[in-house]
């Protein structure tokens, strides 16, 4: 009995020691198991603090470089226009050049019909001819005046000689009272020949005017002739620079009305890009500032050019004429919207000029500074642009 008693008291410790051994494990595997986790939540935390940290530095770069080297894609590509306005009118007689055809400085572009300014030409000739005929007659009365006046004086000189030597005589007694008489009489009248051909030299002089082309007559034969044969050039439309043709739908027979356009013109070296750039991203930005664009024209490609003016101001839609009231836009929101301001560039690659075209997009962006850090990163981001244009 004591055996059975021995027996049952180690089965019972054996069951006991079974127990807690069970319980350790089981302590093991709930703290193994509330252990367990930990790595991963540590894991989530570090990978939210790099995204955290990685957004904060990207927002912090990308504030300090849109002061360094700021960009914008509100770009148009700008250049000089002509309407080419014919100063005649007249019908059209030929055309010579196409929509969109290339064409240097002085090319003919239209022949205006020049018969009638042809005639005009003539007709101012022939009243310059007749002019200066008239002015020829007019010089042959001044000659004529000339002549009689100085066969006057040379009257009025023998008139006095002869006359001097009959008064002595008629002093002397030589000669009669009445013979006196008769010579005072003719040399009164010798100077009254004088002072009468020199009245009619004068007369003749002022009919005449100014002598050669200085003649008033003369002058305004010759501004006929010009007008004319200056209406006569005009009736030929020329380039006026090296450019294009565009924006024409024009045949012969027409009727070019003066004043009116037949044409547009557009120069070919007077290109310039305008980027408008957020204001508050322009405060370094100053003429001379390096550039580079991404014309949409040539996706891949980046071209070098340079900031030629910064405008100083926009309209934005106040109205300050005089006896009208000023008109205000309203804000929407609580955040306004951003004003952009435009900056001319100039392209100074000459292998750009041939991928311009007027109206065209583009990519710019400015490097304000000598930060070498932030100018690779734009010249990295303007590159990337340029690729996108193959898509967008």
């Amino acid at each position: 009995m004591g055996w059975t008693m021995a027996q049952q008291n180690s089965e019972t410790n054996n069951v006991s020691i079974s127990k807690s051994s069970t319980n350790n494990e089981s302590d093991k595997k709930k703290s193994t198991n509330s252990e367990q986790p930990q790595p991963r939540v540590n894991k989530v935390r570090l990978f939210t603090n790099t995204i955290f940290l990685l957004v904060l530095a990207s927002i912090v770069i990308y504030i300090a470089a849109d002061r360094v080297v700021p960009s914008t894609d509100n770009v148009r590509v700008e250049g000089n226009i002509v309407s080419l306005i014919p100063q005649v009118s007249g019908q059209v007689a030929s055309i010579h050049v196409q929509p969109n055809s290339q064409v240097q400085k002085g090319d003919v572009l239209v022949k205006i019909a020049s018969e009638d300014y042809e005639i005009a030409v003539k007709q101012a000739e022939m009243q310059l001819e007749l002019a200066g005929q008239q002015v020829g007659g007019q010089m042959a009365n001044v000659l004529s005046a000339q002549a009689q006046l100085t066969t006057a004086l040379v009257s009025q000189e023998n008139a006095k000689r002869q006359g001097q030597r009959v008064l002595v005589m008629a002093e002397k007694g030589v000669v009669s009272k009445s013979d006196a008489d008769q010579t005072r009489a003719a040399i009164e009248k010798a100077d009254a020949d004088v002072l009468n051909a020199r009245a009619n030299l004068e007369k003749a002089k002022t009919q005449v005017g100014a002598t050669g082309e200085e003649n008033a007559q003369i002058q305004a034969a010759l501004l006929t002739l010009q007008k004319a044969q200056l209406d006569l050039e005009r009736t030929v439309i020329r380039a006026p620079s090296d450019g294009a043709i565009t924006n024409f739908n024009l045949s012969a027979g027409a009727y070019a009305a003066a004043g009116r356009p037949l044409m547009t013109f557009v120069e070919k070296d007077s290109l310039w890009i305008e980027a408008f750039f957020r204001e508050n991203s322009m405060g370094r930005i100053k003429a001379g500032d390096k550039v580079d664009v991404a014309l949409d024209f040539a996706p891949g490609e980046t071209f070098d050019g340079v900031v030629s003016s910064v405008d100083l101001g926009v309209a934005w839609g106040v109205n300050h004429q005089p006896g009208a009231l000023a008109s205000v836009q309203n804000q929407n929101g609580w955040l306004r919207d951003t004003q952009r301001m435009p900056v001319i560039v100039q392209i100074t690659d000459p292998n750009a000029l041939n991928m311009m075209r007027i109206g065209g997009q583009a990519d710019v962006i400015v490097y304000t500074g000598g930060n070498k850090v932030f100018n690779w990163l734009g010249n990295v981001w303007i590159h990337l642009v340029s690729w996108f244009s193959y898509v967008r």
